[in-house]
């Protein structure tokens, strides 16, 4: 029975009365996710000496487990049902220092957890390393995904490497990798993705599950340089840490499109800031502009500025990246055509551009590497650099445009 049941147009996510999280829908698709486990649990740190490698402390830099078994926090948890206009949110509370809130927004192709862990306890000497897993009926034959730079994604096997023969000595850290950005799992017809909005540690543990690093409050220096443990506190507590995960379930076949995208949303969202005035608005609008926008077309949607920066009156820095990687959509991974001119018209003319290395410190025409003949019996090295862009998936091109006729209107200051 469905205790607490979100619904919008895109998904549908159910909570017993446990606050356990049992299915998510994607109602387009017509198909779902069943959740076994959904939650947080720990690994106590091992304490070790650091005289021997086997005896080396969890700490700082080492994640080292006691045990391959990760314990719950509770064995009991609340849920409240908040339902708005907008937005319906189920707060579940597991105990005094851990928390989640599952919403589910109007129109969303994804579901939000925020997490809330600290002070983690350790009165009982105790050290703990905090993770949330999420744990579902997906069969994925040991193979997971992570990105490794918050772009390109990296299949992983479970006690495996590609390069040589592995032999399994910490199989719960020895199975962890670095999540700049998203970790996933699949079949053949889904795949459940989670979004983290900052660099975090997970794993694949068993089929269909997967845990993510949170927190860590470890009492034991893993004599790494640091000389201290990792028990950083404030106010006379340990630290308490926010955060959000974002939950995509979407056909494997077409679930790049809106996890490029909601990444995206989730990374470069904008920052409202906010300071005093003694000024009214009235008065406010009419000495300063409210509004400006140095694009006047709309980008593709796979194409993304990521610099546009003024280096003098009449030059600027320009880099776009085309954002999808190759082969994972059957539209938005092929190249784009973009025309700089008309996307930054409202900084003037260009006339001229120098394409750079990624760096921005060297003209590509200068950049010495070997060269040859493509398939399309193109040299290796473009000598095209007009104001027409041709960017590639997954590749990143900057620009200097040099001296702008920039109009007086612009919001540019000379």
């Amino acid at each position: 029975m469905s205790f607490c049941p979100s619904s919008r147009h895109n998904i549908r996510v159910e909570i017993d009365a446990q606050g356990n999280l049992q299915h998510i829908f994607n109602l387009k698709k017509s198909f779902d996710i069943s959740f076994s486990n959904q939650g947080f649990y720990w690994y106590q740190g091992f304490s070790g000496n650091n005289s021997h490698p086997e005896f080396q402390a969890s700490g700082a830099y080492v994640f080292r487990p006691l045990t391959q078994t990760a314990e719950p926090v509770s064995q009991t948890r609340t849920v409240t049902c908040i339902k708005a206009l907008s937005v319906q949110t189920a707060v579940i509370v597991f105990n005094d220092w851990a928390s989640q809130e599952i919403s589910l927004y109007d129109e969303a192709q994804n579901v939000e957890v925020e997490w809330t862990i600290g002070p983690i306890p350790v009165n009982d000497n105790i050290g703990k390393e905090i993770i949330i897993r999420y744990d579902t009926d997906i069969q994925i034959q040991a193979k997971y995904y992570t990105d490794a730079n918050g772009r390109k994604v990296l299949e992983r096997t479970r006690d495996y490497r590609p390069t040589w023969n592995y032999t399994v000595l910490e199989p719960v850290s020895g199975n962890y990798y670095p999540v700049n950005s998203r970790i996933w799992i699949k079949d053949q017809n889904r795949q459940f993705t989670v979004l983290t909005d900052r660099s975090e540690g997970g794993a694949s543990l068993h089929d269909g599950s997967i845990e993510i690093m949170l927190h860590r409050r470890l009492l034991y220096d893993d004599d790494l340089g640091v000389s201290d443990a990792l028990n950083e506190s404030a106010f006379g507590e340990g630290l308490v840490v926010r955060g959000r995960h974002s939950l995509i379930v979407d056909a494997s076949a077409t679930s790049a499109l809106v996890h490029r995208v909601s990444a995206q949303n989730m990374y470069m969202h904008p920052l409202a800031v906010y300071s005093l005035t003694q000024q009214t608005f009235a008065n406010y609008s009419a000495v300063y502009r409210l509004t400006w926008s140095a694009l006047t077309n709309v980008l593709p949607l796979n194409v993304h500025l990521l610099t546009l920066d003024q280096l003098g009156p009449k030059d600027y820095l320009i880099r776009v990246e085309h954002y999808f990687e190759m082969n994972e959509d059957d539209t938005y991974s092929h190249p784009v055509i973009i025309d700089l001119q008309s996307i930054l018209k409202s900084i003037g003319t260009i006339t001229n551009t120098v394409e750079l290395t990624l760096g921005g410190n060297l003209p590509l025409a200068e950049l010495q590497r070997l060269n040859w003949v493509t398939s399309d019996k193109e040299s290796s090295r473009p000598t095209d650099h007009s104001i027409r862009a041709i960017i590639e998936r997954y590749k990143r091109q900057t620009h200097i445009n040099a001296n702008p006729n920039i109009p007086s209107d612009s919001g540019i200051d000379d």
